[in-house]
């Protein structure tokens, strides 16, 4: 036998094994390409929205626009959210409001805190928050809570 016909069948079909490991390879590649989640909030009457569900994500926003952040919130344990990290050039507070829960009375039942901001300028910012008993200090904190502003004009 000579050694071009022993090779040819098996470089036919390894020519054939590495188009179809490339094809595979392509496909698998764009399967597994990890989706951008979603924009964080809701945008209601011109204010974007964002929630404790909007945890670690990315919000976009506009300068001039309005940003309101609302978290649960237990006062009768102490515990309060405050601002821990921002970058008032880019997002100036406008208020910080809680109410209290519609079910008065029940002990451990969760009001809400919200933050308003108003975009100031372009540009991008960790928002941070941090649940606290604030005569207690950093030690006292009990969850954090984060969303990154994409600022633009």
């Amino acid at each position: 036998m000579k050694l071009d016909t022993a090779i040819k069948p098996f470089g036919s079909r390894l020519g054939l094994w590495i188009v179809a490991a490339l094809l595979t390879a392509g496909c698998a590649s764009k399967d597994d390409r990890p989706e951008a989640p979603p924009a964080a909030g809701v945008r209601e009457n011109g204010v974007l929205i964002v929630t404790h569900a909007d945890n670690n994500r990315t919000a976009v926003l506009k300068v001039g626009e309005r940003l309101e952040v609302r978290l649960p919130e237990n006062s009768s344990t102490g515990f309060a959210w405050a601002i821990d990290d921002t970058d008032r050039r880019l997002l100036k507070l406008d208020n910080a409001t809680y109410t209290p829960p519609a079910e008065n009375g029940f002990i451990g039942t969760r009001g809400q805190r919200a933050f308003i901001f108003t975009a100031q300028q372009p540009g991008e910012i960790a928002l941070k928050f941090k649940y606290w008993r604030v005569w207690q200090g950093d030690d006292s904190i009990k969850e954090r809570f984060a969303v990154t502003l994409q600022i633009h004009d």
